[in-house]
Order: structure tokens, then C-alpha cells, then sequence
């Protein structure tokens, strides 16, 4: 008889400790996140190649 959560989890029901296992979740999870521009974001690959294109869409699939 609980309500039904405004995000996804991945939990299942939660009994005891719903903010211990909101916490612990994927969603609260820490990420890297790699900068587009800035320190931090220097790419060894040259963007300026024939072949990035391919090199991009190899990466992203």
C-alpha cells in the first residue's frame, strides 16, 4: 500500500529504510563525466582526420 515512486530505482518494494535505499541506488550513483572543453579535455585522436567519422561512430555504438 505505497505510494508509487516519482523515480526508478530499481529497488523493488522498500520496507525499512526507503532514504537508505534511495541513497544507495543507481541513481545517486557518482559519475565521471569527461569535459568537451577546458582542463581535462585535451583528445590524443586528432578530430581533424580523414577517418574520425569512423573512429566516432566505432566508439559510440
Amino acid at each position: 500500500m505505497s505510494k508509487p515512486a516519482a523515480t526508478e530505482h530499481g529497488r523493488g518494494e522498500i520496507r525499512d529504510n526507503a532514504i537508505k535505499a534511495l541513497v544507495t541506488s543507481k541513481l545517486f550513483q557518482t559519475r565521471v563525466v569527461k569535459a568537451k572543453k577546458g582542463k581535462g579535455s585535451y583528445n590524443r585522436k586528432g578530430r581533424n582526420s580523414k577517418d574520425y567519422a569512423l573512429v566516432v561512430s566505432a566508439t559510440v555504438h
